[in-house]
């Protein structure tokens, strides 16, 4: 999958970041302002933003996890820690300037291990 397939804007919807998600198959998409990834937003924020009143519409902003964790490489084994630690299913690689360079999924990951074990 290419990049664009994980990337939701910043200014987009709760419905915007369903679609995305739907399409990547990772339970998450990332948010982004520009080139800085600014969230993560996954289908259980989704889930509790609806269940409290939010309209499907309403600025994903609102509701994207700014706090979120992230690789400075591509690290398989890193990876895996966060992934089990965390109970995610996706870590952005980012340069310094939180500038998105890579993907890192739990399907990547579980992919790697199949080969290699």
């Amino acid at each position: 999958m290419a990049l664009d397939d994980f990337i939701v804007p910043e200014s987009a919807t709760l419905l915007d970041a369903v679609e995305v998600i739907d399409h990547n198959h990772s339970r998450c998409a990332m948010v982004m302002s520009g080139e800085k990834v600014v969230g993560i937003i996954s289908e259980g924020d989704i889930m509790r933003a609806l269940l409290r009143g939010a309209d499907i519409h309403a600025p994903l902003a609102e509701y994207a996890n700014p706090s979120f964790k992230f690789l400075e490489r591509r690290d398989h084994a890193k990876a895996l820690e966060l992934f089990r630690r965390h109970g995610i299913s996706l870590l952005p690689v980012l340069n310094r300037e939180l500038h998105l360079i890579d993907v890192v999924t739990l399907r990547d990951v579980l992919e790697q291990v199949e080969r290699t074990g």
